[in-house]
């Protein structure tokens, strides 16, 4: 029997390609909870084409073949950058400031430039019921390549149980550690809130900085990360970093296209979508690697459980007034108790860094109208909670410095945990997913941004966490919401509750 099997085994890895990315698991072009279910697996190889099979099904049940496509990603070596003028030294008692809302920057590995070659696997798994667990087995030439299991979308009257954590990938040991603690916590699904990977959202940096940490590891550990997406559906939310580098310079550029799948329910192009530049050959090309996901991942949404979900692109491309009619439309026809929205660059927040991009707060009172109850964000590298507020912008577009002013009601007999009935929306900065934190910096600080750093905070912020990298855990029911903020070590950095009566 050894010598038959060590010939299979060697005929099977004389035939077949490198697996650079395994199978993992997508939402898929399921928006609704009527009919049925609906998830993608993904994988990537290098250019030499493989022979794959998925089957997957309920466990006890026989199994179903789901269809294989194959798509090759060819990618050129970005175009060389022209060699920066040299400027005269300034001295140093006027040299310009850093204003307090610019960015730090992110200290990134650099990583050798190359063309890149792939060949990307697609298999839809379609027709699966609500509230159910879903074994898939993939195959090359009978082997093996990856096998798990994951849950379908929960029916309204069913809880759920998910995480929310933004500025994940950017080649930090502590991504792998709040990885590995998402791990622990077995959510049903993961809302990616922006800058999945950085600096710039490229493919290349995707392969060398995104799976190993989220999908290409053995065993889960703190240092090594954990195998999520072999189980959990990543929603993306598309965030500055994810299109920081542009077509057609970065031929790789806006990556987060090719390697997610979300319902295809949104706006469309002339209201939300990433400016893909001037060159119409790169356009295009971009275009057909994507597919229907662009611009689909600018701004869709979906049912899950008791929830309406919302996901909104809020880069400075994104006009806001225009984006705001298919906002209402979407949240006023779901009947869902709860509805939560999602979008990468927070509206309130008390840290001095992005103190005025306050674009989304044009949003709130459409918010307000259709019943949010919380929105989620990233953005800000650290954790953040508002009281429940209600903002009247006193302006129909932002100032030239990005402000927003307006009036605020706050809801401040709200505690989260005897007083829980809120009157208002509830914002969440959850930025602390593996990207270098954001502390007070009492010398940065404008009114504006702190009003008294490092203790007084905005009016309007309940709770500043910027110590420790940390994640949201949302428990949800039909008359529940239970939040916990979860640190690197896995303990509780805040934990809060909202309660409210079916209508």
């Amino acid at each position: 029997m050894k010598p038959t099997l060590l010939l299979a085994v060697l005929t099977i890895a004389a035939h077949a390609q490198t697996v650079l990315v395994k199978p993992y698991v997508q939402p898929g072009d399921g928006a609704s909870l009527t009919g049925t279910d609906v998830k993608i697996l993904i994988w990537l190889t290098d250019a030499k084409p493989g022979e794959f099979s998925v089957e997957f099904g309920i466990a006890g049940q026989p199994p179903t073949a789901a269809k294989v496509a194959r798509l090759a990603l060819d990618f050129a070596l970005p175009k060389p950058k022209p060699a920066a003028p040299k400027s005269p030294a300034v001295p140093s008692k006027t040299a310009p400031s850093i204003e307090p809302h610019d960015e730090p920057k992110v200290p990134v590995r650099a990583i050798p430039e190359r063309e890149q070659h792939y060949l990307r696997y697609r298999a839809e798994l379609a027709g699966l019921p609500f509230d159910a667990e879903i074994s898939y087995r993939v195959k090359l030439a009978g082997a093996v390549v990856r096998e798990g299991t994951f849950p379908t979308r929960a029916s309204a009257s069913k809880p759920i149980h998910f995480i929310a954590v933004g500025d994940l990938a950017s080649d930090n040991p502590e991504q792998k550690a709040i990885a590995f603690q998402i791990s622990r916590q077995k959510p049903d699904f993961l809302l990616a809130l922006g800058d999945i990977v950085y600096p710039g959202g490229r493919v290349l940096q995707y392969m060398h900085h995104f799976w190993t940490t989220y999908n290409d590891v053995p065993a889960a550990g703190e240092t090594t990360g954990a195998p999520l997406m072999a189980r959990v559906p990543f929603y993306p939310i598309i965030g500055n970093h994810d299109t920081n580098s542009a077509l057609p310079d970065f031929p790789d550029a806006f990556a987060a296209f090719h390697f997610f799948s979300v319902p295809k329910n949104g706006p469309g192009t002339a209201v939300c979508a990433t400016p893909l530049g001037n060159d119409p050959r790169a356009a295009q090309t971009f275009r057909l690697r994507a597919g229907a996901e662009y611009p689909a991942l600018n701004a869709y949404s979906f049912d899950y459980g008791p929830a309406h979900f919302i996901s909104i692109d809020s880069n400075k491309y994104v006009d806001a007034a225009a984006l705001a009619p298919w906002v209402e439309k979407d949240l006023l026809a779901s009947r869902q108790p709860w509805k939560f929205v999602c979008f990468h660059a927070p509206a309130f927040h008390s840290s001095p860094q992005h103190s005025s991009e306050q674009k989304m707060r044009l949003l709130e009172p459409t918010f307000e109208k259709c019943g949010v109850d919380v929105v989620f964000t990233g953005h800000v590298h650290n954790y953040q909670r508002s009281k429940p507020l209600r903002f009247t912008p006193s302006v129909t577009k932002p100032a030239l410095t990005g402000v927003v002013d307006g009036t605020f009601t706050l809801d401040s007999a709200f505690d989260g945990v005897i007083h829980t009935v809120s009157s208002g929306i509830i914002h969440i900065v959850s930025g602390g997913g593996g990207a270098k934190l954001y502390k007070p910096d009492a010398k940065k600080t404008v009114p504006a941004a702190i009003v008294e750093p490092p203790k007084k905070f905005q009016p309007f912020t309940e709770k500043f966490n910027a110590d420790v990298h940390s994640f949201s855990v949302v428990d949800l029911t039909t008359t529940t919401f239970e939040m916990r903020q979860i640190s690197i070590k896995g303990d509780e950095v805040d934990h809060f509750k909202i309660t409210k009566a079916v209508k």
